[in-house]
């Protein structure tokens, strides 16, 4: 769509705004060219062609890795942007509770009771999987920058903000942009299996944190609206990983591989679980003076 198209392009500006400060105007004037040729492609395949291969080949290969890592970083932030906007447009369709509501009158218009869906909730399971690809291995620091590009373009984008405030989001951006021109983003080795699940941790992270428990309560409302509950121990959503256990796809894997890590989500589990606690507990403010606790609640926490 339009303003999808119009964030990209102002993205697109900014990363060519960085480049000219930290390499020169001389190689944004670079990039332009490379852009415009390879966009001639598209109608006149030969001549474009023709054209940019005679652009690259006179090209350092020191110009020609900044060539590469501008491209990437465009692409990155034009994804991120295209994530943005496709999340927008769901929740403009209409509300995750209400797509589960809606389901479950359908359900009971067929001829379901409470009851029978409910059971069905409680024991369905939805695993996906994650998996190792050796050519998506991008480092930490470049998807926390890609994720707060996402967050102040959502922010941005609110029919709320000032001029003021997109302002300062747009400075935010510049910085996140500049940083990421400077991080390098390709390994000096090969990732090993602890790589790539720190990886997969940091997705999950992001999954588990916000997502998944904004679809769990909307599931829980949704039957409750119908006379049902979502049963306390539920886990209608699982996820699974190859990764560190995939014999069969790198021979590199071997017992003490997927054990190194299995102790690593094991230790991030923990961690996790301590900083939720440690949260809860700043939540859980009730004073024993004002409301005591029952006999079963000290008896469970004893």
């Amino acid at each position: 769509d339009e303003a999808m198209r119009a964030d990209i392009r102002r993205l697109g500006t900014q990363l060519g705004q960085a480049i000219a400060r930290q390499e020169g105007d001389a190689m944004l004037d670079l990039v332009e060219r490379v852009r415009v040729l390879a966009r001639r492609t598209r109608t006149d395949q030969h001549a474009g062609s023709t054209d940019l291969s005679a652009l690259l080949r006179d090209v350092s290969p020191v110009d020609a890795i900044r060539l590469v890592r501008a491209f990437t970083l465009y692409f990155h932030l034009a994804n991120a942007t295209e994530q943005v906007h496709r999340i927008e447009e769901l929740n403009q369709r209409t509300a995750d509770a209400g797509r589960i509501t809606d389901t479950i009158e359908r359900l009971l218009g067929a001829g379901h009771d409470i009851d029978e869906i409910t059971a069905a909730v409680a024991r369905t399971e939805l695993r996906p999987v994650f998996t190792a690809h050796p050519t998506e291995a991008s480092r930490r620091s470049i998807l926390d920058k890609l994720t707060e590009v996402a967050t102040r373009l959502e922010r941005r984008q609110h029919p709320a903000a000032t001029a003021t405030e997109q302002r300062r989001i747009d400075r935010r951006i510049d910085e996140l942009i500049d940083a990421m021109w400077q991080t390098d983003e390709l390994r000096r080795r090969r990732p090993t299996p602890s790589d790539e699940a720190r990886s997969v941790l940091y997705v999950l992270e992001q999954v588990t944190r916000q997502g998944l428990p904004e679809l769990l309560e909307d599931l829980a409302l949704s039957l409750e609206r119908a006379g049902g509950s979502l049963p306390p121990d539920a886990a209608p959503i699982r996820f699974g990983s190859w990764v560190g256990g995939d014999r069969d796809g790198n021979p590199n894997v071997t017992a003490e591989t997927t054990a190194e890590v299995l102790e690593l989500h094991r230790e991030r589990a923990l961690q996790l679980l301590a900083e939720e606690v440690h949260r809860l507990r700043g939540q859980l403010s009730t004073s024993d003076r004002i409301r005591a606790a029952s006999d079963e609640l000290r008896a469970a926490v004893e």
